[in-house]
């Protein structure tokens, strides 16, 4: 079991535990105890987005051409990387900062759709208010495709008595009443520019009680190529985050023809490792990941299972973070694990859950059928419902309920 200073969500299959989140301060875990304990019964959540314009916001260096937010050549600063966080030496940036979102949230995750051409980079920050008093900014990961000025990676050391990141989730001490985003793109070269064309946030305060909500009837079963972690020998039983996006975007390369989306898990990896907490379970590292091969992805937080069963039926898989005790979950290759990714395909008749689940030892035995009640426990008291929504643009998913 590997352990650092900073809080690490890992996928380690070492004594039978599967995907383990670990942290020498405290655990995802800890922090839903800490919000039962304030009285929060239910969750509040909700998930904001940017405009494709992004109208409404505070343009310092950055412009929107060709449909995304890109570098102003004009207007550009001139920084150095006296923190060796970046790139070491000199660099060129720009910023765009959204206008005072309202939300009450305790945690939140952005995530974006961006490309990065070797040399750039980009970064998304946020700030809450919490009792009338503006936080610092927190910076929620450096982001870029390949390895070139430096490797992808979240940011460590930002705890004050506001709160803290937690490798890609910013924890609050108390309930904010609003949040303000801020996008950094930066580049070696003025010539060069990455280009986000969106980003979100998902926001939760309180946690959600499984089996509160009963299902909705729609019924599924979704063919998504089949695809172990466990057959890879050189630390694939720490690649269930890659694995799940490798077998969602397999799934779209066949429903689309567009062969481009069949990547294989190894190269996932690559594409979504973290290099701080050294591993590649980045919630959205991951979705941008595959939002920068052309799909659409996003981390949301839902609130039941009935909410997955409306973007099966759409015909869109999703990938769910999952944790239980032994004998908590019924048919899991491995018996407990402190943090685990799969890919929810479906639901049979009687409601409960058809996945593919990477823990099993061949790509055969991935298909398994979970208990509602078992799997929604998993689900929503551990990562409080922490969802990956990957698809084609264009597709028809369900209609927006605030929740994505």
């Amino acid at each position: 079991m590997r352990s650092g200073t900073f809080v690490k969500r890992m996928a380690t299959a070492v004594l039978g535990v599967g995907c383990l989140l670990l942290s020498m301060n405290i655990s995802v875990a800890e922090n839903n105890l800490n919000l039962k304990k304030s009285g929060a019964a239910t969750s509040v959540k909700s998930y904001w987005q940017s405009p494709l314009s992004f109208s409404g916001g505070q343009f310092d260096g950055t412009k929107v051409s060709a449909a995304a937010l890109q570098v102003d050549r004009a207007k550009l600063y001139a920084g150095f990387d006296s923190l060796g966080r970046y790139n070491g030496g000199a660099y060129y940036y720009g910023s765009y900062t959204t206008d005072v979102i309202p939300v009450a949230f305790t945690e939140a995750i952005p995530s974006w759709q961006a490309n990065t051409p070797p040399g750039t980079w980009t970064e998304i920050e946020l700030s809450a208010q919490v009792g009338g008093v503006w936080t610092k900014w927190y910076t929620l990961g450096a982001w870029l495709e390949g390895d070139q000025p430096f490797a992808r990676h979240s940011i460590v050391g930002q705890s004050d008595a506001h709160g803290y990141v937690a490798t890609d989730t910013l924890i609050l001490s108390k309930s904010a009443t609003a949040v303000k985003a801020r996008v950094n793109l930066y580049t070696n070269d003025p010539a060069q520019t990455p280009s986000l064309r969106q980003f979100g946030i998902t926001f939760s305060n309180g946690i959600d009680k499984p089996g509160k909500v009963p299902g909705n009837g729609l019924t599924s079963a979704l063919d998504v190529p089949k695809r172990s972690q466990m057959v890879f020998p050189d630390g694939g039983e720490v690649w269930c985050s890659p694995t799940s996006t490798s077998m969602v975007m397999a799934y779209w390369a066949n429903v689309t023809g567009n062969s481009a989306w069949d990547i294989p898990v190894p190269t996932v990896v690559q594409g979504v490792w973290d290099s701080r907490y050294d591993g590649a379970g980045n919630w959205p590292f991951n979705t941008a990941y595959a939002s920068s091969l052309g799909l659409d992805g996003k981390v949301v937080r839902l609130s039941s299972l009935a909410e997955v069963q409306q973007w099966t039926a759409a015909g869109v898989p999703v990938i769910a973070s999952i944790a239980y005790k032994k004998g908590a979950l019924d048919n899991s290759p491995i018996p407990s694990t402190d943090g685990h990714l799969l890919v929810i395909r479906g639901f049979d008749a009687a409601g409960n859950v058809l996945t593919n689940d990477p823990a099993a030892a061949s790509d055969a035995g991935v298909t398994i059928t979970y208990d509602r009640l078992q799997f929604e426990k998993a689900w929503l008291n551990n990562s409080n419902g922490t969802t990956y929504l990957i698809y084609p643009p264009g597709w028809t998913t369900p209609a927006g309920n605030g929740h994505w």
